[in-house]
């Protein structure tokens, strides 16, 4: 058996690609070290409900013969990745970490697995999410708790919570995820990656099952600022299969990263976001309000007087939209849902018609909000989540995880969570960049200044 290199395994996909487009390094070699690491590490921390080792060499080498024969397909060719259990992959089956579709075999690719396909990447397996994306924990009462790389007693996260973990610990380089109320954000959070919610329209969510039809996003988890531009570039665009989608061009948001802050206008909302934080968390933030403020950043106080309606209004939108989807089973399999689950579905089928459209009243009113403050300023910064990684066994804690990132699953603003320190037990803490419709690529160059000029993206989790 091969010695595994570390450096090798937690390098981010731009520097690989580069290798792999010069032939310093082989697809092959690499997906034979992670599924090595992922033969060693995944026993600990149960993020893989599907792995497709028998592909993903398959796939290696193809990419292999591919590159040596002139067929190079870009920065993401070679690259292996994992996806969340919840994107539909032909031939391979898809359980949504649930019991109803343990033994679901789709018989066609998300279109995000497709073009993530197209682009080169190597599939290693599809990894855990909370059931049915229904939850910030992943915390499977069907197929075992996915744990934290960082310290196995606390949650990764959800309901990306696999994908999170995956590439912390360095199985893979990167994940998709969906965002209905945080779930790319929150497990970049509590496993200390880079996680991209894009606007609302920008990715396909055809053959992705749904949560909530007006709230839901696709997004990658990556170990880095620019491993996110690359991906969102290959999985965005529109798509006349998901009526959503917005017909406008794809920026090459990589290119779109610039070393400068120069002129740049950042937002910190002077309610909600900076209230009720654990203290190390607030910590983490006011220093890096500070780094921005030495990059040349300009920090402006904004109001937004009808965020208080958040939660509520993303609750009545979910909880409507989410039981809709699951009538049918509601009526036949009730019993095989979780318990957590089976509670928010049967909240869902209590919840009158008028709670509904109470709450995407108040939505309008909150998206109103955001757009009045970006008149003022080019994005807004808030911490990622409240407090860092809960213990599985927290059950408030795990409750707490959504509050800061749902409120732009109502607006469909696009927003970034990445690293910005860690705690005194050794957690990581994330922050959140949150910007102007379709301006994803600014979201971005604000988060990779601020990464190129701090140390955090650097430190991984120790496992062995």
């Amino acid at each position: 058996m091969k010695t595994i290199n570390p450096q090798l395994s937690f390098s981010t996909i731009h520097e690989l690609g580069d290798q792999i487009r010069t032939r310093e390094v082989s697809p092959v070699e690499i997906t034979e070290q992670l599924l090595q690491r992922i033969e060693q590490l995944n026993p600990q921390l149960n993020a893989f409900v599907t792995l497709t080792a028998e592909l993903a060499m398959d796939e290696a080498r193809q990419a292999e013969n591919e590159i040596m024969n002139g067929g190079y397909k870009g920065p993401l060719h070679g690259i292996p990745i994992v996806h969340k259990d919840l994107y539909y992959t032909k031939d391979i089956r898809t359980t949504a970490s649930s019991k109803i579709l343990r033994d679901f075999v789709p018989d066609y690719d998300a279109t995000t697995v497709a073009k993530l396909h197209e682009a080169g990447t190597i599939l290693l397996g599809k990894v855990q999410t909370h059931e049915f994306a229904s939850g910030a924990t992943t915390q499977s009462p069907h197929f075992g708790p996915c744990k934290n790389p960082w310290d196995l007693e606390r949650v990764p996260g959800g309901s990306s919570g696999g994908s999170g973990a995956a590439v912390a610990a360095g199985l893979a380089y990167m994940g998709t995820g969906s965002d209905t109320g945080g779930s790319i954000r929150i497990p970049a959070a509590c496993c200390g990656v880079v996680g991209m919610k894009p606007t609302y329209g920008r990715v396909s969510r055809y053959g992705i099952f749904p949560m909530a039809w007006s709230l839901d996003h696709a997004g990658p988890l990556t170990r880095s600022v620019k491993d996110a531009a690359l991906c969102l570039e290959a999985m965005a665009g529109f798509d006349p299969k998901d009526e959503s989608t917005v017909d406008i061009p794809v920026p090459r948001y990589a290119d779109s990263l610039l070393p400068s802050l120069k002129g740049l206008k950042i937002g910190i909302p002077a309610t909600y976001y900076y209230e009720e934080l654990d203290p190390e968390v607030e910590a983490a933030l006011h220093a890096a309000i500070a780094t921005y403020k030495e990059l040349g950043a300009e920090i402006i106080d904004v109001e937004l007087p009808k965020i208080e309606y958040a939660a509520s209004a993303l609750s009545a939108v979910l909880l409507g939209e989410i039981t809709a989807i699951h009538e049918q089973w509601m009526d036949s399999r009730i019993e095989d849902y979780g318990t957590d689950v089976r509670l928010m579905l049967e909240r869902g089928r209590n919840l009158p018609a008028s709670t509904y459209l109470q709450g995407q009243r108040a939505r309008h009113l909150i998206v109103q909000d955001f757009l009045n403050a970006f008149s003022k300023v080019d994005v807004l910064l808030t911490p990622a989540t409240p407090l860092t990684a809960p213990r599985a066994d927290d059950i408030a804690g795990g409750m707490r995880l959504a509050r800061l990132t749902a409120p732009t699953n109502l607006t469909g603003l696009p927003s970034l969570s990445m690293p910005c320190g860690f705690s005194s037990e050794g957690l990581p803490i994330n922050m959140q960049i949150i910007g102007k419709p379709f301006d994803d690529a600014g979201v971005l160059a604000a988060g990779y200044v601020y990464e190129q000029n701090t140390p955090w993206h650097s430190r991984h989790p120790e496992l062995s």
